[in-house]
């Protein structure tokens, strides 16, 4: 109901004239041509466009304009983003939703924000698209891969604020780093571990490091480790009578289904894995379904912006983005002083039905 109003209110805020063009880049790898069969690139986030731009189109357009869309793929390659970027530049493209791939949707990033496009990126997470802090027209609508920790801390803070919170790592140069991260992002978030303990990558016997937990009294433990290792850790915690009821894992721990000892280790196996930007449908997604999902809230967040700027002036429709929310089926979205979407970067899963399933 609240995107029925919202698209009645940007057909018929002020005529205007001409066109407003859209430029939806999928990153696709085009398949190898194959006489036996006819292969179709999949387009998501071109499909996502279409929907938000079909359902604009019929309440009259943006500001009495209406939107054409010009379809592209970079099919994840940097050197074709930039020769993308360059035909949007060329055609006076007024905003570029998409760019899947990171190395691609960077180099491309350059060009928009060189020639004053405004660019939302739907799928890339690395920190680089968003670091330089004097390109105002490049957003994303996607959580970064550098918040790992705060989205740990946040949880903890948010979900399990008594909890007795140990830190274990197993001394590699990723597992320290990670934990240094955790604690620094609890710290920040008011959580205060009762430990931060390593154990040796390869070890069989950790009775050591489960003395440690059992006299700290931890009973939410924060794995960035491998889930073999962490599922010996609680196992032996477990037979030394630890009341552990709580394990967070990074992304590591859910390359693969959880060990059996692990799940029956403690009352809740949390992973935190990268916000899928559909909520509580994130389990009946695709990656695709995903990528359109986010593409069309980015037209739907930059169409409401556009008619708060009065018209597609890319500088003024940057600054709506980042003033305030605007109304996507995503709920409201806004984006911060670097470009960034403010949703969370990882949210917690869990097995379950012998898949990874947002906890809540």
């Amino acid at each position: 109901m609240a995107l029925a109003v919202l698209s009645g209110a940007l057909a018929t805020a002020q005529a205007g004239e001409g066109e407003i063009v859209v430029m939806a880049v999928d990153s696709s790898r085009l398949p190898a041509p194959d006489e036996r069969r006819h292969q179709t690139a999949p387009r998501p986030v071109g499909e996502g466009v279409d929907e938000a731009a079909r359902v604009l189109n019929e309440q009259g357009g943006v500001l009495g304009r209406r939107l054409r869309i010009v379809d592209e793929d970079d099919r994840c390659e940097s050197d074709e983003a930039a020769a993308v970027a360059g035909r949007a530049v060329a055609q006076g493209v007024d905003v570029v939703i998409g760019h899947v791939c990171p190395s691609g949707a960077i180099r491309a990033a350059a060009i928009y924000a060189a020639a004053g496009i405004v660019m939302i990126a739907t799928g890339p997470r690395h920190p680089r698209l968003t670091t330089p802090a004097d390109r105002p027209s490049i957003h994303r609508l996607a959580g970064r891969d550098d918040r790992q920790a705060d989205s740990i801390a946040a949880l903890i803070a948010a979900s399990f604020p008594l909890a007795r919170v140990a830190i274990v790592h197993d001394r590699s140069l990723q597992g320290r780093g990670m934990a240094d991260e955790i604690r620094r992002s609890a710290a920040a978030a008011q959580v205060t571990p009762v430990l931060v303990a390593t154990y040796v990558s390869g070890t069989k016997d950790h009775a050591a490091l489960v003395r440690e937990l059992a006299a700290a009294r931890a009973d939410l433990v924060v794995f960035p480790g491998q889930a073999i290792e962490a599922s010996m850790i609680l196992d032996q915690a477990r037979r030394a009578g630890a009341r552990i009821t709580t394990a967070i894992g990074t992304d590591i721990l859910a390359a693969d289904a959880p060990p059996a000892r692990l799940l029956a280790a403690v009352e809740r196996f949390l992973v935190m894995l990268p916000w899928p930007g559909m909520g509580a449908d994130a389990q009946k997604a695709t990656r695709e379904s995903g990528e359109r999902t986010l593409a069309r809230a980015a037209v739907e967040a930059w169409a409401a912006a556009l008619a708060e700027a009065g018209g597609p002036a890319p500088e003024r429709v940057a600054e709506a983005l980042r003033e305030r929310p605007h109304a996507t089926r995503l709920g409201p979205v806004r984006f911060d002083a670097k470009g960034d979407a403010v949703v969370p970067s990882y949210v917690p899963h869990v097995w379950r039905a012998n898949q990874w399933q947002p906890w809540r």
